[in-house]
């Protein structure tokens, strides 16, 4: 579907103004219910029917995948790189996502979850992001790791297809072409404890980290912000010292100037470290003219670059036993998710199914596009996805807005929360009642149907403020008490 008009709207909410860009498609078509994000076929469909256990279909699905990316590098068509059992991975796709609702509506959620604190804002994003088949040369993908990838697409691919959260895996290795001296090395293996088991001749940090900070001074990527997860192997106060020499060398506009957000040595706890600080925004970090916020473990030979998560982040609990809202996960109560950054990760690769060798092909562990929906409704503020392709419908669960297709031309100029909780265009002069907050942040509704101009009065007079659903958790929350049929008001006009 061709975009056929770009949007740049204003949500005024009281004296506050925020400006939030976005392209948004607009179609003619009336408003549909809408439907669950979609769940293509497993790749190893034909093998998983034959085998009670996963190891034999990943097995051979990382074959074909090797394959696959092998013949894609030599530039053949995608069509002859299309093998059974391997993951289908076309530049067609990636093109038609581009074009597509889904991809302006991950962009307008990203913007509208920009004000909002750190513990509260969503990402997209994907485990061990490095480890995958397209970055590098036929050297860096025959690795070990590399072979039992986690991702198929490319870095620049994965922020392309709105990605903002990327992990890297930081080992401090001997490397051959440095004659056995170390260096630090991106890597999918096993700790220091372990002698780095399985890294071998993966991308240097040195020659990986240009891709992303190429992406971010792009034009068009100017004021983007990313999370930059750099997981520490290294244990080592000589990889520190490189990690930071590294970043602070390429994480550079061309003007110079850095694209870090710096730890503040003032907020530095007793160990040395600076926590998280999760009442900042991604609207903050972009003002202060940054656009990469850093976290990993408390690791003072970092610390000037990289913030602490340990205690400000908790990370998947139960993923199989995670319910819609308001169920959600029993492991972490509503306090967990109201004052921590929640994370849930999954992980595809050949070493982890050895390690559970009674893992049935369809593993209880991976976020399907059902879970990811799930989790987005509740609140989870952080994904790392596994083998993430645009058109495999997780990106898709983590909408909560609009419609599908939705601001329609020619519906109306302003915004209802439908029934089924995604929001569609209606006729500003409709009545309906109007989304309120409260100071604390508790969601009602007024108790009469107003037009939409009359709204902001109508919850001024009942202590509130006429407001605008920023998250999947605010949104679900608002729905819960809205009760209304015929839709909520949501302050947000259509311009």
């Amino acid at each position: 579907m061709l975009w056929t008009h770009w949007v740049k709207s204003a949500v005024v909410a009281g004296a506050v103004t925020v400006v939030l860009a976005a392209t948004l498609p607009l179609q003619s078509a009336s408003a549909t219910a809408v439907p669950p994000p979609p769940t293509p076929p497993s790749p190893t469909a034909p093998c998983d029917s034959l085998s009670p256990i996963a190891i034999p279909c990943i097995a051979l699905n990382k074959a074909t995948d090797a394959v696959g990316a092998e013949c894609r590098r030599i530039r053949l068509p995608d069509s002859l790189c299309v093998l059974p059992l391997a993951h289908k991975v076309t530049q067609a796709a990636t093109d038609a996502y581009l074009q597509s609702w889904v991809h302006g509506t991950a962009q307008f959620q990203y913007n509208l979850g920009n004000s909002l604190p750190l513990r509260d804002a969503q990402w997209i994003g994907t485990h061990n992001s490095f480890n995958n088949l397209a970055d590098g040369g036929l050297v860096d993908s025959l690795t070990l790791s590399h072979l039992d990838s986690n991702q198929q697409l490319s870095l620049t691919q994965q922020l392309d297809v709105d990605v903002r959260a990327i992990e890297l895996d930081l080992h401090y290795i001997p490397r051959l072409e440095l004659l056995g001296s170390k260096a630090v090395t991106v890597c999918h293996g096993q700790p220091p404890s372990s002698a780095n088991l399985g890294c071998t001749t993966e991308p240097l940090f040195t020659t990986l980290l240009p891709t992303i900070a190429g992406w971010l001074n792009a034009p068009s990527h100017h004021g983007q912000v990313i999370m930059l997860y750099l997981e520490d192997e290294m244990n080592d106060a000589k990889a520190y010292a490189s990690t930071v020499a590294t970043l602070e060398k390429v994480l550079r506009r061309p003007d110079g100037s850095s694209l870090i957000y710096h730890p503040s040595t003032a907020q530095r706890a007793a160990n040395g470290c600076t926590p998280l600080p999760l009442g900042v925004s991604r609207a903050d970090i972009a003002a202060s003219g940054s656009q990469v916020i850093l976290v990993g473990s408390c690791a003072p030979g970092w610390s000037a670059d990289v913030f602490d998560w340990n205690d400000t982040h908790v990370e998947s609990g139960s993923t199989p036993g995670y319910q819609p809202y308001p169920a959600c996960d029993a492991t972490y109560g509503p306090s967990v998710y109201a004052a921590k950054l929640v994370r849930y990760f999954e992980d595809s690769t050949l070493v982890s199914a050895l390690l559970n060798p009674t893992t049935p092909p369809a593993n209880p562990n991976a976020l399907t596009p059902i879970k990811v929906q799930s989790m987005t409704n509740c609140g989870v503020n952080l994904f790392g996805l596994d083998q993430l392709l645009p058109e495999d419908g997780r990106i898709q669960g983590t909408l909560w807005s609009w419609a599908p297709d939705e601001p329609k031309a020619g519906a109306g100029g302003c915004t209802l929360q439908g029934a089924d909780t995604r929001w569609v265009a209606a006729p500003c002069a409709d009545a309906h009642p109007a989304a309120c907050q409260a100071a604390d942040g508790t969601w009602s509704v007024t108790p009469a149907s107003v037009a939409f101009d009359d709204a902001t009065a109508a919850c001024a007079a009942i202590s509130s403020t006429f407001a605008l659903p920023r998250a999947g958790d605010q949104n679900s929350a608002l729905h819960a008490v809205a009760n209304a049929v015929g839709g909520t008001w949501l302050n947000y006009r259509i311009t």
